[in-house]
């Protein structure tokens, strides 16, 4: 079918669902019908983005007979069961990352999504977003030699994460390197090759177990690591990623990248080349001794541009079942099984071997 005739729709009207609302709102894909938990979040957000049909529950909203996929935004317990279920329901799933709580969660999900033919993807916008998509293509140049580390601090905000939120209860997010760290082991984690072995750490204050450190060792000898913190506001978080090559260290400041700047012996080359890959919507700022930073502008736009275009990856996939989209499930599916192998190996202190679940391209439908 083509692409602007797949109908959606949304179970979660909660803040996430909201901003997917927002992100898809004039879009191609038409929002024809949603449900969620509370059905006043339902029934407001409904009337918001003039979507016809609020169900009672997702029970209905799958048997509805008007949709032919559906986005899962609801709180990452969740995800995998509301994904299979979807699935028996013969609905294609975009579903918000994590895909699941656990590794055999996500097994199950993408074995799930074989059996049925079906197309599931995970919400993984960085994948879309230009700074990303151009580093991607400038690793394959070799132009500064081989990548060597990769390198993620993440210190962010805990502004509305009280005590009781359900973010600070493992049985609900999964913790930190679930919830949050599977962005990060998807698009760093794509740079390098297999991952092989990850040692990791977690600290805790009362209820929150807020700061986890991981160390992930690939197939070609890169190294990365990843802290994530979420003890600060939102006026002092911030978020710094170092892709070191032979020649070259490239920084990414924001959550989702907004700036790129080079340093080291290959900078001039490496900066002439990415000029050459970047959108041209990026800015080329001039930034003294350190030559040029690429600005892609603000995060609230670049994010939705990320999830717009994760979305338009996963339709089009629906549409043209030889279409492969960069966020399928089982192209995501290791960085659900990194972040599931790191959170075992900071609760027992012991290095874990993480199982091989990489495909070399994604089956068609």
């Amino acid at each position: 079918m083509p692409p602007a005739d797949v109908r959606l729709g949304l179970y979660g009207a909660g803040a996430f669902g909201r901003y997917v609302l927002h992100a898809l709102a004039d879009g191609p894909h038409p929002m024809v019908a949603l449900a969620s938990r509370t059905r006043e979040h339902a029934e407001s957000a409904a009337q918001r983005y003039g979507i016809r049909r609020v169900h009672a529950g997702y029970d209905d909203l799958l048997a509805d007979g008007s949709i032919d996929a559906v986005i899962v935004a609801t709180v990452p317990s969740d995800h995998g069961p509301a994904t299979r279920k979807a699935l028996a329901a013969g609905k294609h799933v975009f579903v918000e990352k994590p895909l699941a709580t656990s590794a055999a969660d996500g097994v199950d999900v993408a074995q799930a999504a074989a059996k049925h033919g079906l197309r599931v993807s995970v919400d993984y916008p960085m994948l879309y977003t230009p700074l990303v998509e151009a580093l991607q293509r400038f690793m394959h140049t070799k132009i500064a030699g081989s990548l060597l580390r990769i390198g993620v601090e993440n210190i962010a905000s805990c502004q509305g994460l009280d005590d009781d939120h359900w973010f600070w209860d493992r049985s609900r997010s999964g913790g930190i390197f679930v919830e949050h760290g599977v962005h990060f082991f998807d698009w760093c984690g794509r740079l390098a090759s297999r991952p092989k072995q990850v040692a990791a750490v977690a600290l805790r204050e009362g209820v929150r177990e807020n700061r986890v450190f991981a160390i992930v060792t690939h197939a070609d000898d890169v190294v990365a690591h990843y802290y994530h913190a979420f003890v600060t506001t939102p006026q002092r978080e911030r978020t710094r990623a170092l892709v070191s090559f032979e020649g070259v260290d490239i920084t990414l400041d924001g959550w989702i990248p907004r700036s790129m700047r080079f340093t080291g012996e290959a900078r001039v080359v490496a900066t002439t080349v990415m000029r050459r890959l970047l959108d041209s919507a990026v800015r080329t700022v001039p930034a003294g001794d350190e030559g040029f930073v690429f600005d892609a502008g603000e995060k609230a736009a670049l994010y939705e541009l990320g999830i717009r275009a994760a979305v338009d990856d996963w339709v089009h996939g629906i549409a043209d079942g030889s279409h492969v989209p960069r966020n399928d499930v089982s192209l995501a599916q290791p960085s659900l099984v990194v972040a599931d192998c790191a959170r075992t190996a900071a609760d027992t202190g012991m290095r874990q071997t993480i199982p091989d679940v990489r495909e070399s391209a994604a089956a068609p439908l």
